[in-house]
């Protein structure tokens, strides 16, 4: 396996600090996990429902997926090429992901 470059050295360390950053503001108030890899992010939002609400980020080559799962059958994926704007769709769907479940409540 090939060994990332200084840049992309960089730019993880970057998402990774941001990431876990909200995601340690949100365990105050939710049962949430974060995954983290050079591949990928995500946070899941555990809830009453099995599948739980999922919002993810996969790094390609030259496109950012951003992914929204909302627990029940709504998915919402948008593709960037650019990071910053990947990264400000992730944390949208992270508070979207907040807002219905404080909303709609624990399901």
């Amino acid at each position: 396996m090939e060994d990332i470059d200084a840049i992309d050295k960089e730019k993880l360390i970057h998402i990774k600090d941001k990431i876990y950053g909200v995601s340690n503001s949100l365990q105050e108030t939710f049962d949430i996990k974060t995954h983290f890899n050079k591949h990928s992010a995500s946070i899941i939002f555990f809830t009453e429902n099995p599948d739980p609400v999922e919002i993810s980020i996969v790094f390609k080559k030259d496109v950012y997926r951003v992914t929204y799962w909302d627990g029940y059958g709504v998915t919402e994926f948008y593709d960037y090429d650019n990071l910053n704007k990947g990264l400000k769709k992730f944390f949208k769907f992270v508070d979207k992901a907040k807002s219905n479940i404080e909303k709609f409540g624990l399901k």
